[in-house]
């Protein structure tokens, strides 16, 4: 066992131990090599299963600066700007008063889109044309930009059909495509004369 693998899992057990969680899988990876697999605790404190290296845990929201970082490097490439209305990207989106949502506004939570329709299934989550449409057809909350509202199921959809609309590739090609930057194997040389 490596001295990080040794130090993940003894906080990891710490979380556990103290109460402060109820089970904690980590895994992490260097360069497509996993370094750490830490887990502790119980999946369900009726049963007490133990979590594993295969317990599914629900992410929430890490996802979402996943692809906001997308959203920035494409803004960065000059495909779009933080103030480009979406509709110039993502026309259908303009729908019901929503023309002057910008860019800025979906990477902020203030889009006035925070919501989806309430008779939304789990398999219309799963169905990325279907969200979208919906998104795009949905009334705003409020006035884009006047306020906040943590756009919890939306973010990720906005977000990355903007990043489709720039790019041509769905979101989880751009964050393949991402991927890391090998780091160098050898400091850079002086400069050449």
């Amino acid at each position: 066992m490596n001295d990080l693998q040794r130090q993940v899992q003894a906080a990891v057990d710490q979380l556990v131990d103290s109460g402060t969680e109820r089970g904690v899988q980590v895994a992490v990876y260097r360069h497509g090599e996993q370094v750490v697999d830490a887990v502790a605790g119980v999946t369900d404190p009726a049963s007490g299963r133990p979590v594993t290296a295969g317990t599914l845990f629900y992410p929430f929201s890490v996802g979402k600066a996943m692809t906001a970082t997308v959203a920035h490097l494409l803004a960065e490439r000059g495909l779009f700007g933080y103030d480009t209305p979406i509709v110039e990207l993502w026309p259908e989106f303009g729908a019901h008063g929503k023309q002057a949502v910008a860019v800025r506004h979906a990477l902020t939570h203030t889009a006035g889109v925070p919501g989806i329709p309430a008779d939304t299934t789990p398999e219309d989550l799963c169905d990325w044309h279907e969200m979208c449409a919906r998104i795009a057809d949905a009334e705003p909350w409020w006035e884009p930009g006047t306020q906040t509202g943590y756009h919890a199921y939306t973010f990720g959809y906005i977000v990355g059909e903007i990043a489709r609309r720039a790019t041509g590739k769905p979101i989880s090609q751009l964050l393949l495509e991402a991927g890391p930057t090998p780091t160098p194997t050898a400091p850079p040389g002086p400069p050449s004369r």
